[in-house]
């Protein structure tokens, strides 16, 4: 495969075609007649080993493809000749991360696929210090002290939480902390496809905010600077440090994961990186802020990226919820006073709602009859889903999109999270109204939580359940542990001081 592809159609068959078959082996069909035919093509050269992989990861469902994808990626840029051009494996890391965070791509060991996504990443970036010129620090006694530039990935209006958040943390450290700040949408997403057997996998863009110079936030105006949508190559993220230096603020405050721009001013000025959740971010910066603590198996992904755990600045990400619209009861959704309404709430359901959740969920109606399963988000194939499950089928729904959650929340007794990556901002919406959230102790719900609400496995929901409606000094007692929860995660004032007196004590000790 060579670029330019002229033949759009091609390109668009070939993915429905792995795609399709995809399906077909995650459904029960043999994988072995297409495996033995795609094992005698020849690969001559990286790329086709790269193609081969991704269409055993995407079409026979092999768990160890995508591992083997980011490792060839990174021999190949390291080698004198690489195949594949930086765009390019750009996109293609950014969409396996996509496919593993939606459940589309699974993986032997994550660990395993962790380190290597932190192996290549670190490629990358000499990649770009490669092509662009090498700078002079800011100095200290040099930076405007009362200056913050803050970058994130995507910022985009609407029902984008990470953007939501992003225009808090601005007006916050403004109003409340008395900072000046800029606000760089650095857009590093991908806005077409550059390799197949992805699923087209493309970022979304604002792109009447573009041109914007400045976002009025509640009458507040802020600085703000948008680079070109999708890749950021080494000529615009040089620009873009330039331009960050120039301004010679006091810190950085990265949010997100991938920002090549903020890596890149490690060295020239102060970073701190910060995820929109619990992972570890993909980053080197010179400090990380983590809303956890820090597990000790993660030390050496720590160093992958250069940093060492005492370089780790401990806070609490926080979360601030809508006020209600129209507060509804089980009546108005034609449920009956019984009823054990649970709710399941996503942007990407029809992903993360896998079909061993939708077993496990039928599971529990069939031992709590009284239990009834809402899914909240855009589900086009609940109807597949419950399917091989009449029970579920009976008790539950798909409610689809909704704009007035808190409002919808009103009516909830419980809320349960699927296994997926993300999920913080429900759950968390779910506990400041006295709901408890149940979820494994995994990916930002299982931190959002907390240890009150982590199951074992899906199998002890049903009797918590049970427990909960049952027991009304146990529901009492757990609906005041759900508030409890939530007044430590719903300070965007505290998480913004945690953050920047970790910054002074972290300066301190040199």
């Amino acid at each position: 495969m060579e670029e330019p592809i002229f033949n759009a159609d091609a390109w668009m068959r070939m993915e429905e075609l792995a795609a399709t078959y995809g399906q077909l082996v995650a459904a029960g069909a043999d994988p072995a007649p297409f495996a033995a035919a795609l094992d005698r093509v020849p690969r001559h050269n990286a790329r086709e080993e790269t193609l081969y992989h991704l269409l055993r990861a995407m079409a026979l469902c092999d768990a160890n493809a995508a591992t083997r994808v980011i490792e060839i990626l990174t021999a190949d840029l390291e080698s004198v000749q690489p195949r594949h051009r930086l765009i390019q494996v750009d996109y293609i890391l950014r969409a396996v991360i996509y496919g593993v965070w939606t459940n589309r791509i699974k993986l032997t060991d994550p660990g395993a696929h962790d380190m290597a996504i932190r192996r290549l990443w670190r490629t990358m970036l000499n990649h770009y210090r490669a092509a662009m010129p090498a700078r002079d620090p800011v100095p200290a006694a040099a930076r405007q002290r009362d200056l913050i530039v803050i970058t994130t990935g995507q910022f985009i209006r609407g029902a984008h939480q990470p953007s939501i958040d992003m225009l808090d943390f601005l007006t916050k450290l403004v109003l409340r902390l008395g900072r000046r700040v800029v606000l760089i949408n650095t857009a590093d997403g991908p806005v077409k496809s550059h390799f197949p057997y992805l699923g087209n996998f493309v970022s979304s863009v604002d792109r009447e905010l573009v041109a914007a110079k400045q976002l009025v936030i509640d009458g507040l105006p802020i600085p703000f600077i948008h680079l070109p949508a999708g890749f950021t190559d080494p000529q615009m993220a040089s620009d873009a440090r330039d331009q960050i230096l120039a301004l010679k603020p006091d810190l950085v405050l990265s949010f997100g994961t991938l920002c090549p721009v903020s890596d890149l001013c490690r060295g020239l000025l102060d970073v701190v990186s910060i995820p929109y959740g619990s992972y570890l971010p993909f980053a080197e910066p010179t400090w990380l802020a983590l809303p956890r603590p820090l597990n000790p198996a993660e030390t050496p992904a720590l160093a992958a990226g250069g940093l060492t755990p005492d370089k780790v600045i401990r806070i609490e990400y926080s979360y601030a919820p809508p006020p209600a619209v129209t507060v509804r009861d089980k009546v108005v959704l034609g449920l009956g006073d019984d009823t054990i309404l649970t709710l399941i709430i996503g942007l990407r359901l029809a992903r993360e709602v896998t079909p061993d959740f939708a077993a496990a969920l039928d599971a529990a109606v069939q031992a709590e009859p009284r239990l009834f399963f809402l899914f909240v988000g855009e589900m086009d194939n609940y109807a597949e889903l419950v399917a091989p499950h009449p029970t579920l089928a009976a008790r539950s729904r798909s409610h689809g999109h909704e704009t007035d959650v808190m409002g919808l929340m009103a009516s909830a007794d419980l809320y349960i999270n699927p296994p997926r990556g993300g999920g913080g901002t429900s759950a968390a919406y779910a506990l400041s109204r006295g709901i408890p959230a149940y979820s494994l102790n995994a990916g930002d719900v299982g931190v959002v939580v907390g240890p009150d609400f982590h199951l074992s496995s899906y199998a002890d929901f049903a009797p918590a359940a049970t427990r909960y409606t049952d027991d009304p000094d146990l529901r009492g007692q757990l609906q005041e542990k759900a508030k409890a929860r939530f007044a430590d995660i719903s300070s965007r004032e505290r998480m913004l001081r945690q953050i920047l007196d970790g910054v002074k004590a972290m300066r301190a000790k040199g």
